[in-house]
């Protein structure tokens, strides 16, 4: 009778603990952040977190599901899965179904906001690592495994522009080309992929004036009447206010209405004034700790499809964090990317945490036993 022994990598360990501290962090900041946002946009200071606190509650049961599930199972679905992001990314276009706010047109409006984009950055890893995974090493087939497979993303990207969400769809891209790296995918066939998407790139940058100005708003921080730099002026008074240890939880005063998404998109600055430098720090290196174990769980998958997935979630979510960071401390423009377990949103927290699962899961791997081997 063949005997199958299961192993853990300590990787799992520490990813598990890391996802938990995050998240632990992320409810921490939520709450103290939204009281005076909810009193005053809701007339209720506990409305946005008591939904942080279900969407939480929901995100690790979709963290304990997916960690359960193997991941072979949902690359096998990863057709339907990438057919299933492009429909609802065109379904939240349509006016009266998807919901326009700010100018954006992302959301489906229930009892919760879900946003399809944030849906499709996990769909688009578990398709693309799937679709190498088939065919990786026949090279002569590679045109007709990355063909169809680049019209699908081509479409979702495309989706992903009309919405308009010009950050999330360059971030989708970054991971691919990760991938298409890691995949051992050739380069003149990368190439051939990033010269025309920088080419619809840079067309979509110009069709809209608002993007040029936040460039031009970055490269020009002298001009501190401007929408984009008042953001940051205020992220960085945000940052300083609180020096090395902080002003203490709660007594944050950017999050008042000067600093705007302070919630979402600022809620790094907010850390910082509330726990100072030291605050700042232990998130920073907690995003590093996951990227080092999110690494060593893809060098030590048991096969090509895991590395790949195992690459491309370490990547999305870690790549996330470094804009979120870059933008608060000025480093880059205004994106309008969250920080991931963090920033208040079901939609993203939920995907974080449901790539969280499967690279737990593919931490997991089978030692073969003898009776096995000389069978």
């Amino acid at each position: 009778k063949k005997i199958n022994f299961i192993k853990i990598n300590i990787e799992y360990y520490f990813i598990f603990i890391i996802t938990v501290l995050l998240l632990v962090v992320g409810m921490v900041m939520v709450s103290s952040v939204s009281m005076s946002f909810g009193e005053s946009h809701k007339s209720d200071a506990f409305y946005f977190i008591r939904r942080q606190m279900i969407w939480s509650a929901i995100s690790i049961v979709v963290l304990l599901v997916l960690n359960k599930i193997d991941y072979h199972k949902i690359a096998k679905i990863s057709n339907f899965l990438i057919l299933i992001a492009i429909g609802l990314l065109a379904l939240v276009l349509i006016p009266g179904i998807g919901v326009e706010i700010g100018g954006a047109r992302r959301w489906f409006v229930f009892v919760f906001s879900v946003q399809p984009s944030e849906l499709a950055k996990l769909i688009v890893i578990i398709y693309l690592s799937d679709i190498l995974n088939k065919k990786y090493r026949d090279i002569y087939k590679i045109k007709a495994i990355l063909f169809p497979a680049f019209v699908f993303l081509l479409i979702i990207t495309l989706l992903i522009f009309m919405e308009p969400d010009y950050s999330t769809a360059i971030i989708i891209w970054i991971v691919i080309f990760i991938i298409l790296f890691i995949g051992e995918v050739r380069f003149k066939h990368i190439a051939g992929i990033m010269t025309t998407w920088g080419i619809l790139a840079v067309g979509y940058l110009f069709l809209e004036s608002y993007r040029l100005e936040r460039i031009i708003a970055f490269l020009n921080h002298n001009s501190e009447t401007d929408g984009s730099n008042f953001q940051v002026n205020q992220s960085l008074i945000a940052l300083g206010s609180g020096n090395i240890y902080g002003l203490g939880l709660g007594n944050s005063m950017q999050k008042y209405s000067y600093l705007p998404e302070a919630n979402t998109d600022f809620i790094f600055s907010i850390i910082g004034e509330e726990f100072g430098l030291i605050g700042t720090l232990f998130v920073v290196m907690l995003f590093v700790l996951f990227a080092f174990f999110g690494i060593r769980i893809a060098m030590k998958a048991k096969d090509y499809l895991g590395r790949l997935i195992a690459v491309g979630i370490t990547s999305l979510i870690v790549i996330q964090a470094i804009m979120n960071i870059s933008v608060s401390t000025g480093l880059f423009p205004v994106t309008g990317i969250t920080l991931p377990f963090i920033s208040l949103g079901g939609s993203s927290l939920v995907t974080t945490m449901a790539g969280a699962g499967i690279l737990l899961n593919i931490s997991k791997y089978k030692i073969i036993s003898p009776l096995e081997e000389n069978e």
